[in-house]
């Protein structure tokens, strides 16, 4: 028969020792309370085999003293059964002893005395068999400790627990005594200085060539640090995740080859995408993303895209991303790759940010310039007519005096078909000059985009000077020009560049209505500077600018009847020429408005018309 725990040996024991009492009794032979004190001693202990022979040798007693044996006899037997009983109880303790070393701390048959970490092993009944020395010193308790522990209790192991994690550690150890599966487990075992660390507990049954489980063998690896680190990296990443998800932008992960797997909680608010559908990582198609761009961006973004990640470079895109109410709108996006050491492709960064606002607005900036340059430029008409009239003026009378020549000439008698000739001529250019005046004014005053051509800025304000003859002599401002002959040609566009001088040398004239005629003087300059680009200035003598800067701004005015668009139109013209407009007070008194322009060729095919 063979007893699998201590509670069935025990049982044994006390039923072989009664018996052996018993029969010593009725057959008044003391020398069977031996086997009582032998099994007692073996099967629970060195103690209670003590306690045998106190007990066996008060039985004894009453049988040899009894009348039916001889005093002298009697008591001879009595200190022989004694000496025996104690002789028997001694061998017991040493063989219990020096078995115990010999099997369990000592090496006999398979040993994890030697085992990194704390070792132990089982008796195939789950009792704790052995502990090697780093799991005693761990605990605080001596091998002799250890053994009395193991003695007193099948699962004593339990009281070095945390006592949170003994009743789930004691069913994983009777799961695993019940199947013979292995046994694996965290739990928090108490130090000898009673605090508790974590430890991962790996238990394994040894059979024998039959397959009877013959004993278990377990490690118990100190995971106390790795657990600290990994709630450390869990918590970093919770950290990270919140941040990710909180950020005023969304972004989103793709593979290697450009497949998105990840969108944070701010993409999918925007988006509508339900995560919870979403395909395994990096198994989304792209082609599924490609659907939330605008119908009219898909076939360029899925160019761009796909050309990106081939090529493994950064990537900036403006398209129209469908939002979650089904509303399009302007999305910037921007791709950077993250390589390794070797400079693979790890995974794509992706963030979006809506920009459709933004140009939402400029768009509306630039319709607002065009409408505020239209109507300035009306608002010219009628000041500007009374010149224009005049400039007409004089080539159709020159026509009308040139006609009545040639007719004279034509009508003397012989005709003078010489002279005629030469007043034709004269009338043929007369006639165009007109006709350009005509041509200026409806370019000036019409909704077509200018034409970059290269222009003579010394020309253009003459002929603006040329425009403003009258309004400048009734206004008694004396014009002083000092121009550079040399000045290089640019390329802008004709008609803007009138108007800009045209503006800036009425405001000169305004500025100077208020202050003595004697000191009326209109300063235009023309020079070239070293940094590749051209100025033109417009001084007036003037009370000065009380904001030099805001005078820009659109309809900002120090006039009663001043619509506060023309400076405003004239900066837009000439930053749209990629140039610069400012102004500032002269020490001197008056006011310098000074614009420049870079010295460029003429190639339309660089230099697209400007929208002022």
């Amino acid at each position: 028969m063979e007893l699998t725990s201590s509670q069935q040996r025990r049982a044994v024991a006390a039923v072989v020792s009664v018996a052996s009492a018993l029969l010593a009794l009725l057959t008044h032979e003391p020398s069977g309370l031996l086997v009582a004190v032998a099994t007692v001693g073996i099967c629970i202990g060195w103690k209670a085999g003590l306690a045998a022979v106190v007990a066996a040798s008060s039985i004894s007693a009453a049988i040899l003293l009894s009348p039916e044996y001889g005093t002298e006899n009697g008591l001879a037997r009595f200190a022989a059964f004694v000496c025996g009983a104690f002789g028997l109880w001694l061998v017991v303790k040493i063989f219990r002893t020096i078995g115990f070393y010999d099997r369990a701390y000592r090496g006999a048959g398979p040993s994890n005395s030697d085992t990194p970490g704390l070792g132990w092993s089982a008796y195939p009944d789950g009792r704790l068999r052995f502990l090697n020395a780093a799991a005693l010193e761990y605990v605080g308790v001596t091998a002799k400790e250890m053994r009395e522990i193991t003695d007193a209790d099948d699962f004593s192991w339990l009281r070095f627990v945390h006592p949170d994690d003994v009743e789930a550690s004691l069913a994983r150890w009777q799961h695993s005594l019940e199947t013979g599966e292995p046994m694996i487990e965290e739990k928090r075992l108490r130090r000898f200085d009673g605090t508790y660390r974590w430890f991962r507990d790996t238990g394994v049954a040894s059979r024998d060539e039959r397959g009877q489980i013959v004993g278990w063998y377990g490690h118990t690896e100190d995971i106390d640090d790795q657990r600290k680190a990994e709630a450390a990296l869990r918590q970093s990443e919770r950290e990270l995740r919140l941040l990710v998800d909180t950020v005023p932008t969304m972004i989103w992960l793709m593979t290697p080859a450009g497949l998105p797997y990840y969108f944070n909680k701010r993409f999918v608010d925007w988006a509508g995408i339900d995560s919870a559908k979403e395909e395994p990582r990096g198994t989304r198609q792209f082609a599924s993303h490609v659907e939330l761009f605008h119908p009219d961006d898909r076939a360029a973004v899925k160019a761009v895209f796909q050309k990106s990640f081939a090529r493994g470079e950064p990537l900036q895109h403006k398209g129209r991303l469908c939002r979650k109410d089904g509303e399009y709108r302007w999305i910037d996006s921007r791709f950077e790759p993250l390589r390794d050491e070797d400079g693979t492709i790890l995974r794509w960064y992706g963030v979006n940010f809506d920009i459709d606002d933004e140009v939402r607005a400029q768009e509306s900036l630039r319709l607002a310039d065009q409408r505020l340059a239209r109507a300035l430029r009306a608002a010219s008409l009628a000041e500007l007519s009374v010149s224009i009239a005049h400039e007409l003026n004089q080539p159709l009378q020159a026509v009308v005096a040139n006609a009545g020549a040639f007719q004279r000439w034509l009508n003397a008698d012989p005709p003078n078909f010489n002279h005629a000739s030469r007043v034709a001529q004269k009338i043929f250019k007369n006639a165009d000059a007109a006709a350009q005046v005509i041509s200026r004014i409806r370019a000036l005053f019409g909704k077509t985009e200018g034409e970059l051509h290269a222009i003579d800025l010394n020309a253009v304000i003459r002929d603006v000077c040329d425009l403003l003859g009258d309004r400048l002599a009734s206004s008694s401002v004396k014009l002083d020009l000092h121009l550079d002959p040399c000045l290089p040609s640019t390329t802008a566009d004709h008609v803007q560049m009138e108007q800009v001088v045209l503006n800036l040398v009425r405001n000169g004239i305004e500025a100077m209505e208020d202050v003595s005629i004697s000191v009326r003087d209109l300063r235009i300059a023309s020079r070239r500077q070293n940094d590749g680009t051209v100025e033109v200035e417009v001084r007036d003598r003037g009370r000065g600018l009380a904001d030099p800067e805001r005078i820009f701004e659109a309809f900002y005015t120090t006039k009663p009847d001043g619509m506060g668009m023309g400076l405003a139109i004239c900066r837009s013209i000439v930053e749209a020429h990629y140039g610069r407009l400012w102004a500032e007070n002269v020490e001197t008194g008056g006011a310098s408005i000074t614009f420049s322009l870079p010295i460029r060729a003429a190639d339309p095919t660089k230099n697209p018309p400007p929208r002022p």
